[in-house]
């Protein structure tokens, strides 16, 4: 724990952009949500704003804590895939429509931070694994059930979204708690 508390409990100062990510991820599960009907386009759309806005904040957050993380460099990784995956959706929303399932399937760094919650001695670290393994297990069914149709995509995608948009927002102020107690 004194690990924690003298390395990410200080570095965490950025915690707010895991919150901000969150709530982006369930923002985007609700507009799903509540308008199943609406154009695919608009949707493959939605989701690469998204993805390149979350690659914009997982670098600002690694580069913001690399002095104190030591697993800042999968962060950042993590962060620049997603922003250029986001660059390239955004000027190619056609093939953003062919690919979201399997993007979201690639979403697995989820699990990652909940064993780098666990290394640092957070206790609850088991309720982060759990909401990564959800979305790891919607991507998974996003990819073994296309032929049901956009519909059921719309809705698995945004369960998922939904799920992920959680688990940002309650590791954001985990992050946060960490950072008071410093």
């Amino acid at each position: 724990m004194n690990e924690l508390v003298g390395g990410l409990g200080y570095a965490v100062k950025n915690w707010w952009m895991s919150l901000l990510l969150g709530l982006l991820y369930i923002a985007v599960a609700l507009c799903l949500l509540f308008a199943p009907v609406s154009s695919y386009v608009a949707l493959s759309v939605i989701f690469s704003i998204s993805i390149l806005v979350s690659g914009v904040l997982e670098v600002f957050f690694a580069a913001g804590n690399k002095k104190t993380i030591s697993s800042w460099g999968w962060y950042l990784a993590g962060g620049i895939i997603d922003l250029l995956i986001g660059i390239y959706l955004v000027f190619y929303p056609l093939v953003s429509m062919e690919l979201i399932p399997f993007i979201v399937a690639l979403w697995l760094t989820l699990c990652g931070y909940s064993t780098d919650l666990k290394r640092y001695g957070t206790k609850d670290w088991g309720w982060y694994l759990v909401f990564g393994i959800l979305a790891i297990l919607c991507s998974m069914a996003i990819i073994w059930q296309p032929g049901l149709g956009a519909v059921t995509v719309l809705y698995m995608l945004s369960i998922t979204f939904l799920i992920i948009g959680c688990f940002r927002v309650i590791f954001s102020f985990e992050l946060k708690r960490l950072h008071k107690n410093k």
